[in-house]
């Protein structure tokens, strides 16, 4: 990497952990010889600005930040079709991007950067009824505990401080009170009304649907194992889990790559996907949370934004030929 590089710091990301890594972050690029222009973030609407005026001067964008962070970078990339490629240094509380892409460890990022090989990769669209602009996102939507749990760990690590000390065991404990909040409250399971394709309009009774277009899910979880980011289409996955107990069972099999088999998660393919819901509902998309009149339309952008990955990045199925032509080393 000979040309200077955008570097977009979200220091707010991780719930505030993120700004005691800038050190650590530069130190690692000048270790790396990258050339670097630092842009400190105050809050998301200073990032997409900040984002916006990047993508006229600089080539190369990094986001070092959680998911939402690259997600917001990859919007202003994508609304100017300059062509930015998008780099990615995780400090977020999930980072399935890094994960998804090889750059977990700063180490991992920082060489990738250098390296500057791109990988052309879909983008998921999400289009609200309520809504005038599409929101595009880069790994997945979901709707019910995915909407839930955002929202009950946020503020459960709001009220308990204290235990940010122990962050690791902090998020499992709140993740675990959000299932049972939303089981008890009946926030769960959604009863909606899903289109796949062309095809007819099914009832759908679940906790939670992810459309997800990346193997990886909250970590460490892959929901569909054969997704991927090359392949023009995002899986749709909708777990069968109408109780606690249920869910319970089916976060084990999950674990040990089991839910498939067993019918515990239904899995469809596909490029364009529609929800109804008699009443409004919210969804989440890379951890932005929208409000929706219960008419949502999600669907791919195929190859639309080129992303840093690891030199030795093997995403699931072979990209096409036109994603092999955008491949730099």
């Amino acid at each position: 990497m000979k040309e200077e590089i955008a570097v977009i710091f979200n220091p707010g990301a991780a719930r505030g952990s993120a700004g005691r890594k800038i050190d650590k972050v530069e130190a690692c690029l000048k270790a790396q010889g990258v050339p670097y222009k630092l842009f400190l973030t105050k809050s998301a609407e200073h990032l997409s600005e900040t984002a916006a005026r990047a993508v006229h001067k600089y080539p190369v964008i990094v986001g070092a930040g959680g998911d939402t962070t690259v997600t917001m970078i990859a919007a202003e990339i994508l609304r100017y079709k300059k062509g930015n490629a998008l780099g990615i240094i995780g400090l977020g509380s999930v980072n399935d991007l890094s994960r998804e892409f090889g750059v977990f460890k700063l180490e991992q990022a920082c060489r990738a950067i250098k390296v500057g090989r791109k990988l052309a990769l879909d983008v998921g669209v999400l289009k609200m009824g309520n809504r005038e602009e599409p929101f595009h996102f880069l790994a997945q939507a979901s709707l019910g505990l995915g909407v839930e749990v955002n929202r009950y760990v946020t503020l459960w690590m709001e009220k308990h401080t204290f235990m940010s000390r122990f962050y690791t065991v902090a998020q499992a404990l709140a993740v675990m009170g959000a299932f049972y909040h939303s089981y008890k409250e009946k926030s769960v399971p959604l009863n909606l009304d899903l289109k796949k394709q062309e095809h007819e309009t099914t009832p759908v009774l679940t906790p939670l649907i992810i459309f997800t277009n990346t193997s990886i899910s909250g970590k460490e979880f892959r929901l569909s194992p054969n997704a991927s980011p090359v392949d023009g289409k995002l899986d749709c996955c909708i777990l069968n889990a109408e109780t606690l107990p249920d869910l319970i069972n089916a976060i084990i099999q999950v674990k040990r790559q089991t839910h498939v088999e067993k019918n515990t998660m239904e899995i469809y393919q596909g490029e364009h996907f529609k929800i109804f819901s008699p009443d409004p509902v919210d969804i989440q998309a890379d951890g932005e949370i929208f409000q929706t009149d219960g008419d949502i339309e999600i669907s791919t952008l195929p190859g639309a934004i080129n992303m840093i990955v690891d030199q030795d990045f093997k995403p699931n199925g072979q990209p096409g030929p036109e994603r092999i032509e955008k491949i730099e080393n």
